[in-house]
């Protein structure tokens, strides 16, 4: 009788250790999961900030030629 008693009192402590390591353990990946999705969200959001233009140079565009007009040495480049 008591070896079963020691043996219950045994699992039960054992049961109740993993339990309250499990608990941590979960907190903690449920951190680390919020901000890996905050990081892959940035990384997602930069590329397509880059492949739409968003990032680019702060100089004006060139100015074209009018497509209308024939080419004359007289005439001075635009600028």
């Amino acid at each position: 009788m008591t070896i079963a008693i020691t043996t219950g009192l045994i699992a039960f402590v054992a049961v109740a250790l993993f339990l309250l390591v499990a608990r941590r353990v979960f907190r903690l990946a449920l951190k680390l999961v919020f901000v890996g999705v905050l990081v892959v969200l940035l990384i997602v959001g930069a590329s397509v900030g880059w492949w739409r233009g968003w990032f680019g140079s702060s100089q004006p565009d060139k100015k074209t030629t009018p497509t209308n007009q024939r080419v004359n040495s007289n005439r001075k480049p635009p600028r």
